[in-house]
């Protein structure tokens, strides 16, 4: 009986303290939605460790990018307590305007989940499915639990009533538009009664003297051999293959940029692959005639500037994230051809730089 009670308050104690993404909008070094970044820094270890993880999980049991898409359901953003999972779980009139727009990234999290996992695709078993990865990450969550059970004061927006007696610096991150600064926190600390450093207020509130404490050793390098031997020869494999294709990845995963400045130079299709897809339109020229193109994300941010001379019909899809797309007439007024713009969203932001008031 106290073995099952401990095992569900440990779990209960994972869910209330679970991290909260910080995507780069916010301050964060994230790559799509900030999972990787919030998880390290909820846990103090490296985010690139975290993003290890998820690669080698997902050229060797297939489904790291089902578990990446699971996380990111579950986690909400930095400053919010609501994530996309709870805010689909609610009604509409129960949601903030900022949940709000997390429903909707939930709803399109589900149906990328679904499609990811191979659920409903290959009979549900263990070895076609990404269960197996989400086991290992469900693992790897719990064992950095029992590392750091206590979160960093201040970085979650329901502040838990014990967190971490070393401060640690939150001060590059931004909370979510529309929530509080800092996260969970609407009244001053006693140690500014006035009110005059809310820039502060994350730090944890003074407490006795520290006493001297043996150091404790350092288990996530063990957490991660760990986990990485639970894969046995597939990530021997996939290290084998990795090595092989080195080269080829590095070029997928690397930031793709274009900058077109004359009518020959622009594209039909802008694609992006793994990493920042920037298309930067504003040294665009009057067009001669009418063209089409195509901005079609990937799995990284897409910033698309719109240019400043050309009139453009803008048009848009959504995908995974948020995007700042919104269609309608630029530059209705610029002479030459119009240019017809779709952006079509990917895993990841997408925000779209205007040049010129929409008409």
């Amino acid at each position: 009986m106290t073995t099952q009670s401990s095992f569900s308050d440990t779990v209960r104690q994972m869910w209330d303290t679970r991290p909260p993404r910080i995507p780069s909008e916010q301050g964060g070094n994230a790559k799509i939605a900030g999972v990787c970044e919030g998880i390290g820094v909820r846990y103090q270890i490296d985010p690139t460790i975290v993003r290890v993880l998820f690669v080698v999980s997902l050229f060797t049991l297939g489904g790291g990018l089902p578990a990446y898409l699971l996380a990111w359901m579950a986690m909400p953003r930095y400053g919010m307590a609501v994530s996309p999972a709870q805010a689909v779980s609610r009604r509409k009139e129960q949601l903030s305007a900022p949940e709000l727009k997390e429903r909707s990234t939930g709803w399109w999290l589900i149906i990328f989940f679904i499609l990811t996992s191979g659920i409903f695709t290959s009979g549900g078993t263990l070895a076609s499915t990404g269960v197996l990865a989400i086991l290992v990450l469900l693992a790897a969550w719990w064992a950095l639990h029992q590392r750091v059970p206590q979160p960093p004061a201040g970085l979650l927006a329901d502040a838990p009533a014990r967190t971490m007696p070393e401060p640690v610096d939150l001060s590059t991150y931004l909370p979510a538009e529309g929530t509080d600064m800092p996260p969970g926190r609407v009244s001053p600390p006693a140690w500014d009664p006035l009110g005059t450093a809310p820039f502060a207020w994350d730090l944890p509130e003074p407490g006795p003297a520290p006493q001297p404490a043996a150091r404790k050793p350092r288990i996530w390098p063990w957490v991660a051999l760990g986990l990485i031997g639970t894969m046995g020869a597939a990530t021997i494999a996939a290290g084998i293959i990795g090595v092989t294709f080195r080269d080829d990845f590095e070029d997928i995963a690397q930031p793709r940029q274009f900058v077109p400045t004359a009518e020959t130079e622009l594209q039909a299709i802008y694609s992006g692959g793994i990493g920042d897809l920037v298309v930067d339109l504003r040294g665009l020229p009057a067009l001669d005639e009418a063209r089409t193109t195509t901005v079609d994300g990937g799995i990284g941010p897409v910033n698309v500037f719109l240019p400043d001379a050309v009139p453009v019909e803008l048009t848009c899809s959504e995908g995974i994230g948020e995007s700042t797309c919104t269609p309608g007439t630029y530059n209705g007024d610029a002479d030459g051809a119009t240019l017809n713009l779709h952006i079509e969203g990917g895993i990841g932001p997408v925000r779209v730089n205007e040049a010129a008031t929409r008409d």
